[in-house]
């Protein structure tokens, strides 16, 4: 597309509100990956269409065209917004990004909840790989940019060492339906001593696949591309329960 993709070294791409997706809206009963196919191609198609790269230094911005989310930066009444993270490996910085990069494209102050999915969700994940993720989010909310926190998929052992060891406690885990159909009673029974809320989910253990990265890096011209991070955010209003913003932002580090 231009000689400007080759300095190219980091790509962000944020589909925006993707219940303006019309063509999403009509698929109900996608799974989580055909949602994030969707919205990612349909902010692709829009994108390309319009004027300008969006790059700025070696960062390539994709943005949906047309409307942006309907959230304004003082309107945060009655309102709550959610922020899943997907990360790729335990590195804080990944985390500081991507709270970063959600909050100025949401135009947030802060963000109520964030709850991050690990790289390693397996049994044999310790309570030290995830030190420097948990470390970057508990600064997070020291600064005020994050209310709260919460952990996804991870064991009942590791979660109990990790709410035990953290100076800011989660205060949510998430369950995936996949792996087991009930909440283990040892895990429900200690996140009740400790008001710790117990949600249930079905994404899939791998959110982004290659297929979704080689659409990314085949439209702009690019080569060598690796996921750094993935986030879903949702805004509910608090009293009526609706959805009024959902979307997808991601970050991709490329070699050229």
């Amino acid at each position: 597309m231009s000689s400007s993709s080759g300095q190219v070294r980091r790509v962000v791409l944020s589909t925006g509100n993707i219940l303006e997706m019309e063509e999403l809206i009509r698929n109900a009963g996608q799974t989580t990956i055909e949602e994030l196919r969707g919205s990612i191609n349909t902010t692709l198609s829009s994108w390309c269409g319009s004027k300008g790269w969006g790059q700025s230094g070696e960062v390539l911005t994709i943005q949906r065209g047309g409307r942006s989310s309907g959230l304004k930066p003082n309107d945060t009444t009655g309102i709550k917004t959610t922020v899943k993270l997907f990360l790729s490996n335990n590195d804080s910085t990944q985390v500081e990004d991507a709270i970063q990069t959600v909050s100025s494209s949401l135009n947030l102050a802060r963000i109520d909840l964030v709850i991050v999915t690990p790289p390693d969700v397996s049994d044999d994940a310790t309570l030290e790989s995830l030190e420097p993720v948990w470390g970057a989010l508990e600064a997070a909310v020291r600064r005020g940019d994050v209310m709260s926190l919460g952990l996804a998929d991870v064991s009942y052992q590791l979660f109990r060492d990790l709410f035990n060891w953290a100076k800011v406690k989660p205060s949510t885990l998430q369950v995936n339906l996949s792996s087991c159909c009930l909440v283990p009673p040892e895990l429900s029974a200690f996140a009740h001593q400790n008001d710790v809320q117990v949600l249930t989910h079905n994404d899939a253990a791998e959110i982004v696949d290659e297929d979704i990265v080689t659409s990314i890096t085949k439209r702009v011209g690019l080569t060598g591309a690796q996921l750094q991070w993935v986030a879903r955010h949702r805004t509910i209003q608090v009293c009526f329960g609706l959805v009024q913003d959902k979307g997808y932002t991601l970050a991709l580090a490329c070699s050229g």
